[in-house]
């Protein structure tokens, strides 16, 4: 009897550790769906869909700020502000490279990328002095530093952030896996992405006035809208790459032979990164200005 009871006791453990492997195994993969957003680059899935990153910053009341670099091993940190004013973010690599990137003030957690790899970042939070629209004088309200060791260089773009804005249930997101289903190769899937952004989209010369623009746009707005700048294509384009699983950047900088800033696209496949310019070739731009490095001057990316 007692044997039996032991042999009895001796598989209800080994139930029990085997139902605990299993609620461990899915509390793993519920993680990583949620907060790891590390999709395989090159990966032959029809759709890749990342999730917006997430944090639990919270700015429950007027003249909260705050800064999460808990995630900067993965691309990015967040930051939250609530205030009136206008808030901005400056981002500063071991380098000296300095990013800035406007805030938004309501409260809500926003994400930005450390663009310029692996390091040592000190993030900034200032905060515009006063409400006069034509003071440009900001002041420190924040600041944090972080050192970034990411798990490979195309972290910061894969994910969505505040400036590349988008979710599994995004327009442009759905778009994208149509257009990839059953594909496998990311050239075909990158030539398809392309050709649709420019049919999609048409130029705007009417709204190239850069002192009324944000440069917070929402992918899915640009192609509701149909039309835009050359920061509107980029932007949906590296959207709707990123949910495949490609890493994409937003580039701003000059070109060679035109007026004014513009912004592209470098992209990576299997033999490198690659310039995916949506804008011109939409105007009938020769192919082999796009390809020409020495046309292209990046100031940043992101």
């Amino acid at each position: 009897m007692q044997k039996k009871n032991r042999k009895k006791n001796i598989q209800a453990q080994l139930c029990a550790l085997v139902i605990l492997c299993v609620l461990f195994s899915l509390y793993l993969n519920g993680r990583d769906a949620l907060f790891s957003f590390s999709p395989t680059v090159g990966s032959s899935a029809a759709a890749i869909r990342l999730l917006p990153v997430y944090s639990y910053l919270e700015t429950a009341r007027t003249g909260d700020f705050a800064i999460d670099c808990a995630n900067a091993d993965m691309g990015y940190i967040a930051a939250a502000a609530n205030c009136e004013e206008t808030v901005k973010i400056k981002i500063v690599s071991a380098s000296g490279s300095e990013r800035v990137y406007t805030v938004p003030n309501a409260g809500e957690a926003s994400y930005y990328p450390l663009s310029d790899g692996d390091g040592l970042y000190t993030i900034t939070l200032l905060k515009k002095s006063g409400t006069d629209p034509d003071n440009n004088r900001y002041e420190t309200v924040m600041s944090a530093s972080c050192e970034a060791d990411l798990y490979d260089e195309f972290q910061p773009f894969l994910r969505p952030s505040t400036y590349v804005r988008f979710t599994g249930h995004s327009e442009c997101v759905n778009a994208a896996a149509q257009l990839c289903t059953g594909e496998s190769d990311d050239n075909v899937k990158i030539a398809r992405i392309r050709q649709f952004v420019c049919e999609k989209l048409s130029y705007d010369d009417t709204a190239v006035d850069e002192e009324t623009q944000s440069y917070i746009r929402d992918p899915d707005e640009i192609l509701s809208r149909g039309t835009g700048v050359c920061l509107d294509y980029a932007v949906l384009t590296a959207a709707m790459l990123r949910s495949q699983g490609i890493p994409a950047k937003v580039v701003y900088g000059s070109v060679v032979g035109t007026e004014g800033l513009h912004a592209w696209n470098m992209v990576y496949t299997t033999g490198g990164w690659i310039r995916v310019d949506t804008t011109f070739e939409d105007s009938g731009m020769d192919k082999s200005m796009i390809s020409n490095d020495e046309n292209y001057h990046a100031a940043g990316w992101y």
